[in-house]
């Protein structure tokens, strides 16, 4: 965008270097990168990045700063996708009834550069709570409908099941440079406590046994969840699953970059160590004009096969 309003595209290629990481429990995706650029811009309001003719993100700035030095300008950006949106908008608390994923949606915060899944069940209500953001109502519906966490697929696409052309990937000892395998205890809870109608934290808790058999002891008071008026039981469940999120995990590292997109399937041997089937639950693409790196990830924790 230039002083007086006017709105441009301009194609970038010379690439210094790029980072975008994605992952099944952020709405949205994130994109970091510096070039090389031909003259000084007013102002940057919007991110494309396109490897190979693919669209891998679109968003919009969090900072974009322009240096000259030596004869030439430098361009350092950073971005989120337009679904950082679902996190940031409060739609009006209220219950919503007959409820799809479309429906649920256009009725409450009008979002642009976003699309859905279509075709979706219908729950009998979603109970909309003060204070709580669009992609808080998303993650509710998905847990009522399917008994899944929903995804930004590819740029701004809101999923909760698997796309059909979801592809099956297979890499070896000529394209695969690194192998992980590792695990995080920092977001477990061990015991949830929620308020029942009569002011009291005694009559619903739980207890997950991963995190107390791994020492982990952190309790949660929470207030009575309207959403779960019906199943109680999930109103704690859903949360110890959520802090369980990507506990454990393994992945590769490769040479280049081939479409890879979350929920594809992968398999993969290097050296003695082989994995059939694993599912991309996070994804991390970085390079430069002259090299690219895709790291793949599957978590192993609850909903791993959900």
């Amino acid at each position: 965008m230039d002083s007086n309003g006017i709105i441009s595209v301009v194609e970038l290629n010379k690439c210094i270097y790029f980072s975008i990481n994605k992952e099944r429990y952020t709405p949205y995706t994130s994109f970091k990168g510096a070039f090389i650029i031909p003259e000084h811009y007013e102002e940057i309001i919007s991110v494309k990045f396109v490897i190979d003719g693919a669209d891998v993100h679109f968003g919009s700035v969090d900072m974009a700063k322009m240096t000259f030095k030596s004869g030439f300008y430098r361009l350092d950006i950073s971005s989120r996708s337009y679904s950082l949106a679902l996190g940031l908008n409060q739609p009006k608390p209220q219950i919503n009834s007959s409820v799809t994923l479309d429906n649920l949606l256009s009725r409450n915060v009008a979002l642009k550069n976003i699309t859905y899944e279509t075709g979706t069940k219908t729950v009998n209500y979603i109970y909309v709570l003060d204070n709580s953001t669009l992609w808080d109502a998303v993650v509710a519906y998905a847990l009522k409908a399917y008994d899944k966490y929903p995804f930004i697929y590819k740029t701004n696409e809101i999923r909760i099941n698997v796309p059909a052309n979801a592809k099956l990937r297979s890499y070896d000892n000529n394209s695969i440079i690194e192998i992980y395998n590792g695990s995080t205890l920092s977001n477990l809870i061990s015991h949830i406590h929620m308020r029942d109608t009569e002011n009291n934290y005694e009559t619903y808790n739980t207890t997950d046994e991963y995190a107390v058999s791994r020492d982990i002891i952190r309790h949660k008071q929470i207030p009575l969840d309207m959403q779960w008026l019906a199943d109680t039981d999930k109103a704690l469940t859903s949360r110890i699953d959520y802090s369980k999120r990507g506990t454990k995990y393994k992945g590769i590292k490769t040479l280049g970059y081939s479409g890879e997109e979350l929920f594809d399937k992968f398999s993969y041997s290097f050296g003695s160590s082989a994995n059939e089937g694993c599912t991309i639950h996070r994804l991390d693409i970085s390079g430069s004009n002259n090299v690219i790196y895709t790291t793949m990830y599957e978590y192993e924790d609850a909903y791993k096969n959900r």
